[in-house]
Parts: C-alpha cells; sequence; structure tokens
C-alpha cells in the first residue's frame, strides 16, 4: 500500500495532469470539432471594403474592386431605379475570423500541452519513487 506522506511528486503529477489534461482537451475540441459559424463580425460591425485589402481582394471582370470604385465603372440603382456611382461607403464586408480563434486555441493547446507533458512526468517518477520506496520497505 502507498502511504500518503512523501509522494508529493505523485499528487502534484495527478493535479497538474487533471488541470492540463482538461485544459489541453478543451482546446483541442473546439479547434477541431467546435462550432466553426460563430466568429463572423456581427452584421452591425461590417468592416469597410478599404480595411480588408489585407484579407482578401475582390475582382469584377479582372479589375480589382478598388480599381473600379476609383474610375466610378460601377453602377447600382436606388429604390426609383435611378443608376448612380458606386462608391467605396456602398460596399462592406462581414470577415469570418475563425483562422485566428483557431490560432490562438491551437497556441493555448501548445502551452496546456506542455504542462500535461510536465504533470505526466512528474507523475510518473512519483509513481517510480512509491514502488521503489514500496519495495525497500519490504
Amino acid at each position: 500500500m502507498i502511504s500518503k506522506r512523501g509522494h508529493e511528486l505523485l499528487w502534484i503529477g495527478i493535479t497538474g495532469m487533471l488541470i492540463f489534461g482538461a485544459s489541453f482537451a478543451v482546446n483541442i475540441y473546439r479547434a477541431f470539432w467546435g462550432d466553426h459559424t460563430q466568429w463572423w463580425t456581427h452584421q452591425s460591425m461590417r468592416v469597410p471594403i478599404e480595411k480588408t485589402t489585407d484579407n482578401f481582394e475582390v475582382y469584377i471582370g479582372g479589375k480589382l474592386l478598388q480599381k473600379h470604385l476609383m474610375e466610378k465603372t460601377l453602377f447600382s440603382t436606388d429604390n426609383t431605379g435611378k443608376q448612380y456611382p458606386v462608391v467605396a461607403q456602398d460596399i462592406t464586408a462581414r470577415l469570418n475570423n475563425w483562422a485566428k480563434i483557431k490560432a490562438s486555441l491551437l497556441t493555448m493547446t501548445t502551452m496546456s500541452g506542455f504542462g500535461l507533458g510536465v504533470a505526466t512526468t512528474l507523475f510518473a517518477m512519483g509513481l517510480v519513487q512509491a514502488v521503489v520506496r514500496g519495495k525497500k520497505s519490504r
């Protein structure tokens, strides 16, 4: 029987495995099987087209959308059917921030995985100590 005294590594390892293991499992689940559709920019917080150039470019007829806007070659119609040139303020975008969220989750998974590895090592060392002490006491 393992006595309670002198097995600090074993208890630290068990506690660490529970804490870091739970964090690791939750983050892995969220990164690979979580809801990927909830990370879109909210409707009321749409981004002007000028602020999206780092993420994507839109081409119409082989010409960049911003170039169409500068040259005033895009037209739309209002409620009365009157045509007007489209301006940058007419165009907004919603972005899916899932890639940034997933990268953050996987970074946290790396850190909790490291903690889980350390805790597992401490647990194994404590277990070896307990077995060695048990054999010596016989």
